[in-house]
């Protein structure tokens, strides 16, 4: 064998090995984005389970609710409108948390669009929007940007 077709055949072996390097690498970040997705529905899904769970169990959080949605947001006491203002903030901080894996591209599509009915369903409260008004400082400005225009949509679908 001559050199020339040697180095050629050396250099061929050579590419051949950096093509399967490649591939290897790119077959390992695919994987890791995969569960890197995967880590991020699970902790929001342990969070939203927790929030629930809350709501399940209160008795506190449940008259205050009661009172709020027959009486309304004046005549609750200092402690009842506590109450409802943590879970609801717990809730707006869940979907910021969730609008921020979505804006990253940890959260698909379709689990976000989920996030968008959730919340598009539930200001419709004049509760939750009480506490969004008075709260909504706290959250970014894409975050607050979003929030405001589902609450236009909401709106003006209820006309």
């Amino acid at each position: 064998m001559k050199k020339i077709e040697l180095e050629q055949a050396i250099a061929i072996i050579a590419n051949i090995g950096v093509i399967a390097s490649l591939i290897f690498v790119g077959l390992q970040v695919q994987q890791e984005a995969t569960a890197s997705r995967s880590a991020t529905v699970l902790q929001l899904k342990d969070s939203w389970v927790q929030l629930n769970l809350v709501a399940a169990t209160s008795v506190e959080l449940a008259d205050a609710m009661e009172v709020m949605d027959t009486q309304g947001w004046n005549a609750a006491s200092f402690q009842e409108r506590t109450f409802v203002t943590g879970f609801f903030r717990t809730l707006f901080h869940n979907w910021s948390n969730a609008y921020y894996h979505y804006q990253n591209g940890t959260l698909d599509e379709i689990q976000w669009g989920a996030y968008l009915r959730e919340a598009a369903t539930a200001l419709e409260s004049p509760i939750i929007r009480q506490v969004w008004s008075e709260w909504n400082f706290v959250y970014d400005d894409s975050f607050r940007v979003l929030i405001d225009d589902l609450l236009t949509k909401v709106d003006m679908e209820a006309d």
